[in-house]
């Protein structure tokens, strides 16, 4: 159930002027439920979790208690209750490390420069546009959804912003394909450029092989298709 034991949208106001952005923006925000967190991008960590205590501090209930975990180019402030998270804020100052998926580091700042402004009420916040949106749930869906299925839920969403929501689906493939990064290669295996020149070419016909399919059938029976391919 909603509540709203930590004054978010005093915290946000305080952040206005700072460049971040929030990934996921919960529909309940500035509620949240028990034991949810927030997961922000922001290029100086440090100043705007020092933002974030400054407003805890001054309004926090008598019943909580604050916790700082920092790690390199992650920060949790996990507001503590009866020693369990009441609330989370994950600070980034860099994209999180993805094992299926190799992402430039370049679109960590795209994502916080290209944000948007969403208006709640009196409250500014920010959030990613809607292209970059479909972007990181496209990442979080491929690299999780071997170990939770439940992840398919961000391609139905992206579905959803193709076909309702003025998300261009060429811009989308186009960007997707520019943050992408070749996997790394082994300093043992020596590739000549004509081996990489051909693996880019692949590159591009496959998005482009996949680009057809979505357009044609929708993006749930291209998951599909690729899925029974692979599993061939």
């Amino acid at each position: 159930m909603p509540i709203n034991k930590i004054n978010l949208t005093k915290i946000f106001k305080s952040l206005e002027n700072k460049y971040y952005t929030i990934i996921k923006l919960p529909e309940i925000f500035p509620l949240y439920k028990t034991g949810s967190d927030l997961d922000i991008f922001c290029f100086d960590i440090d100043d705007f979790a020092k933002n974030i205590l400054v407003i805890l501090q001054k309004n926090i209930d008598d019943n909580l208690y604050v916790e700082m975990n920092r790690m390199d180019g992650q920060m949790y402030i996990d507001v503590m209750e009866h020693d369990k998270i009441h609330f989370r804020f994950d600070l980034y100052d860099r994209l999180p490390i993805y094992y299926n998926v190799n992402i430039k580091e370049g679109f960590f700042s795209a994502v916080i420069e290209n944000s948007i402004i969403k208006q709640l009420n009196d409250l500014k916040v920010k959030i990613p546009s809607k292209i970059d949106e479909v972007i990181l749930r496209y990442i979080e869906y491929h690299e999780w959804y071997v170990q939770r299925p439940d992840k398919i839920k961000h391609i139905h969403y992206i579905e959803d912003q193709i076909k309702n929501n003025g998300v261009d689906v060429n811009n989308f493939f186009d960007k997707l394909h520019f943050y992408i990064d070749l996997p790394k290669l082994s300093e043992n295996r020596k590739v000549s450029k004509f081996e990489s020149l051909r693996y880019l070419k692949y590159l591009f016909s496959l998005f482009k092989k996949v680009f057809f399919i979505v357009k044609n059938r929708g993006f749930i029976s291209t998951i599909k298709t690729v899925k029974s391919k692979y599993k061939k």
